[in-house]
């Protein structure tokens, strides 16, 4: 298989879609229209299961994307009603998506400035998993209110999930600077 290629989808198949054919698929699913199931899949991003077992299971390769649609988990305030936050915790080992930006809204055309949706960019935070802390990285795209009018489920967000290929650069040049240093020493 082609490096380039999504693990679920033909040989020679790229899923490269630009921010607004995200949007469309959100639009589909929330809708219960049909959509190509085999290039955004089902996950719960905001479950169990760590990042880089998610990123394992679903057969993601380093320099590409995964996509997934997953449903937001509201908190609950102390009278056990939902509320407007949203639970980001991910994993068992208390990590979480901290958010790096404010959603940056998403036109429906270059010309065309009407808001059709919102994306916002998180990273993966665990101080009592250094080797894992900064290590992903997820865009969840939301639609804008006007577009979840009659949706069949409008709780759910379709992510693109990676792994951060900054991170990586730091581990090494940390990992090359504390053998320099080493060098150094003796």
């Amino acid at each position: 298989m082609d490096s380039h290629d999504h693990p679920l989808l033909p040989v020679g198949v790229r899923f490269r879609p630009t921010d607004q054919q995200l949007l469309q698929y959100l639009h589909w699913k929330i809708h219960g229209q049909p959509y190509f199931r085999r290039a955004v899949l089902d996950c719960d991003l905001y479950g169990e299961m760590e990042p880089w077992e998610i990123w394992l299971r679903f057969g993601g390769t380093d320099g590409e994307d995964l996509y997934f649609f997953t449903k937001l988990k509201r908190s609950t305030n102390n009278s056990g009603r939902l509320s407007a936050h949203i639970n980001r915790k991910v994993g068992l080992a208390n990590g979480t998506w901290s958010g790096e930006n404010s959603a940056s809204p998403i036109f429906a055309t270059k010309t065309d400035k009407t808001i059709i949706g919102y994306c916002k960019r998180f990273r993966y935070e665990n101080a009592q998993l250094p080797e894992h802390h900064g290590e992903w990285i997820m865009h969840e795209y939301s639609l804008h209110q006007n577009s979840i009018q009659q949706a069949v489920d409008s709780d759910y967000v379709l992510c693109r999930f990676k792994k951060n290929e900054r991170f990586k650069r730091k581990l090494q040049k940390d990992l090359e600077e504390q053998q320099l240093s080493k060098k150094r020493m003796t």
